[in-house]
């Protein structure tokens, strides 16, 4: 197979593969407890009824999506690949906006009362379910941001600091570093 061409294979390593395995395993079974937590207590939130709602859209939306790219991933041709990157697109898009609100939802009414003889009652496990995963979804979403800016500031940095190697002037050619040598009358 050739590794050279841009959408070619690329090879990973055990270590890697294992630890995609391992999210992918606890992010399915958070998304299937999600949808179990939200159906059986559906009518447990009058403070805020869409909270059991957000669970299971998130749950079913979030498994599809998981489902979807490991379907793109085995077909790299064809209509099924057009067909389920545009959907996954599009399941992205509405889960991003799914979250956002059920991030409003879940944060609105916070703390709920927990007793259903309150005014503000929501079921605890629901509610805190519901807390725990939207906090912890954003918390990583900083993370990847934050890390993603460290890189993107150290890839800026490496480059300006080779440039100013890599400036070529009349004692080098172009492409050499400017710690070489004098060139020599040979060279030129």
């Amino acid at each position: 197979m050739d590794t050279s061409s841009p959408g070619a294979f690329r090879a990973f390593s055990p270590v890697q593969i294992s630890t995609i395995v391992v999210i992918n395993i606890i992010w399915c079974m958070t998304m299937i407890a999600a949808i179990g937590i939200g159906a059986t207590h559906l009518n447990r939130c009058p403070v805020q009824f869409y909270i059991p709602i957000y669970l299971i859209v998130m749950g079913a939306s979030s498994l599809l999506s998981l489902s979807l790219t490991y379907t793109n991933n085995t077909w790299k041709e064809g209509a099924v690949y057009v067909l389920s990157t545009v959907f996954v697109s599009l399941l992205h898009l509405f889960s991003f906006c799914w979250f956002i609100a059920g991030t409003s939802w879940v944060y609105s009414v916070y703390p709920p009362n927990y007793l259903p003889e309150e005014d503000r009652y929501c079921h605890k496990t629901t509610y805190l379910f519901a807390f725990i995963v939207t906090t912890v979804t954003w918390a990583l979403v900083v993370l990847t941001f934050f890390c993603g800016g460290c890189f993107a500031l150290l890839t800026c940095c490496r480059t300006v600091s080779a440039r100013h190697r890599l400036i070529p002037n009349r004692h080098t050619l172009y492409g050499g570093t400017s710690d070489s040598q004098e060139a020599t009358a040979g060279d030129v």
